[in-house]
């Protein structure tokens, strides 16, 4: 099943709600990552992040996220 694309609204309580993770996640392996580079994260495991159910599940999906971006940039 496909999801609707995320209107400003959606995409704004998305971030609100997962930035303070995403944020600690990537202090946590020590990634100094920029505003803009959190929220591109984040909208990028949106789709994963919405079936998580429980913060140890989200923070794996993040962290995928996070090496299938790096694994990318290289």
């Amino acid at each position: 099943m496909s999801e609707p694309p995320l209107n400003a609204t959606r995409q704004q309580r998305l971030l609100e709600c997962w930035l303070p993770l995403a944020q600690q996640v990537m202090l946590d392996i020590g990634w100094r990552a920029s505003p803009a580079e959190l929220e591109a994260l984040i909208l990028a495991a949106a789709r994963d992040l919405a079936y998580v159910d429980s913060a140890s599940t989200a923070r794996a999906v993040l962290w995928t996220h996070y090496l299938r971006q790096r694994s990318e940039q290289l």
